[in-house]
C-alpha cells in the first residue's frame, strides 16, 4: 500500500497571519492545490494493455494538521495514503467494466462490515429494555 508522508517545519511554514499584502491563508492554498491532485490520484493516467484501456482506481486520503502556542512557536505537517481498489478496462468503444482488487476491498469492507454489526447489535440491545 503506497503512503505519502511529509512535514513542515516551522522555519518553512509560511504564515497564516493576515498582513497587509495578506493573499489566500495557508489552508486555503492547500485546499487548491488538492483539489485537482486528488482526482488525479483517484483516477490514474489511462493505460494500453494488450487491446485494452485500463484505468486505475484507488481510495486517496489527506490529513494535515498545525499549530502554534503563545510564544510564537509553530509547527505542522500532513500525510496521505492511496489504497488501490482496481480497475475500469474496456476494449474500442464497448462499455468499461470495473474489475476490482479483492484484497483492498476485502481491507476495506471487513471492518465497514463489523462496525456495522456492533452498531445493529447495540440497536437491537437498546429496543429490548
Amino acid at each position: 500500500m503506497p503512503t505519502e508522508t511529509g512535514s513542515v517545519s516551522p522555519e518553512s511554514a509560511p504564515s497564516s497571519r493576515p498582513g497587509p499584502s495578506a493573499g489566500p491563508s495557508v489552508p486555503e492554498r492547500l485546499a487548491e492545490q488538492l483539489k485537482s491532485l486528488g482526482v488525479a490520484r483517484t483516477f490514474g493516467e489511462p493505460l494500453q494493455v494488450g487491446g485494452d484501456t485500463v484505468v486505475p482506481v484507488a481510495l486517496v486520503q489527506y490529513g494535515f494538521g498545525g499549530g502554534g502556542d503563545a510564544d510564537g512557536a509553530a509547527g505542522g505537517g500532513g500525510g496521505g495514503l492511496a489504497l488501490p481498489l482496481g480497475a475500469y478496462t474496456g476494449r474500442g468503444d464497448g462499455p468499461a467494466t470495473f474489475r476490482p482488487n479483492t484484497v483492498a476491498l476485502l481491507a476495506v469492507l471487513i471492518p465497514l462490515v463489523w462496525t456495522a454489526g456492533r452498531a445493529v447489535a447495540r440497536v437491537v440491545r437498546a429496543a429490548k429494555k
